[in-house]
């Protein structure tokens, strides 16, 4: 009787025992989190204004994709939305990663499995920024680091088929969510500008429209499926960082239906 109790007491333990390794081996598991997250907050923005100076008077932004890579688990990089990229380090305790962004001494960016997004809370704006994971169509690959958030902002405002009027007749121009242009024998790409990297535009937004050889800078709308272009007249002195306004309205295409 007593080998039995010994047996029974044994196999007890080796349960409970396997019941911890397999408690210890769960909180080991992590989402997959790897890969390009933009800023939900700003195309929902976006959305409302059709403008990227209207997303920044309505909503203070910093970063506008998270990029999560299998070759570097222990760092994050950050896109604030034009040309600057900066890698952090992180740790990682289950599905959340801290690290120091902004103004605050320590941020928490939390993937929620349910909703398939990441957040983080900025004590200083006192605001929670949200990220959802980019479609791969979106993945620019001939940026250095590779970028979805540019091509999304793209395809929202401009990628489609325009009539450029030239002349008697009109001619079929087409933006590509990548920045290239076809149809115009005067540009070839484009870019949208989103901060202060790009140049300011105190009336509005701001494009540039590029060939080989040249850069032209327009202040650009694109309402009621009309793409406006204006001249664009600096008001800051010639030897500063551009600041410029609206001037006459110089083209408009149509979107083609």
């Amino acid at each position: 009787m007593k080998k039995l109790c010994y047996l029974f007491l044994s196999a007890f333990v080796i349960l409970l025992n396997a019941c911890d390794i397999s408690s210890n081996e769960k909180e080991k598991v992590f989402s997959n989190i790897t890969g390009h997250w933009i800023s939900r907050d700003y195309l929902i923005t976006l959305d409302k204004t059709l403008s990227p100076q209207g997303v920044a008077a309505q909503f203070p932004f910093y970063a506008t994709e998270i990029l999560l890579s299998s070759n570097s688990p222990d760092s994050i990089t950050i896109f604030n939305g034009q040309v600057e990229t900066f890698t952090l380090p992180f740790t990682r305790s289950g599905d959340t990663l801290s690290l120091k962004l902004n103004h605050d001494p320590i941020t928490r960016i939390i993937y929620n499995p349910t909703r398939n997004t990441l957040s983080f809370f900025d004590k200083d704006l006192n605001r929670t920024y949200t990220f959802v994971r980019a479609d791969n169509s979106l993945l620019d690959k001939s940026a250095k680091p590779a970028m979805a958030f540019a091509p999304a902002i793209n395809k929202k405002l401009l990628e489609g088929s325009w009539n450029l009027p030239t002349g008697d007749s009109t001619t079929t121009v087409q933006f590509d969510r990548f920045g290239q242009i076809k149809g115009w024998d005067k540009y070839l790409t484009y870019t949208i500008c989103i901060n202060g990297d790009c140049a300011a535009n105190e009336s509005g937004d701001l494009i540039v429209l590029n060939n080989r050889e040249i850069a032209d800078q327009y202040g650009f709308s694109t309402k009621n499926d009309t793409l406006t272009l204006f001249e664009l007249k600096q008001i800051n002195d010639a030897d500063e960082k551009p600041v410029y306004q609206n001037g006459p309205a110089l083209l408009f295409l149509v979107r083609k239906k």
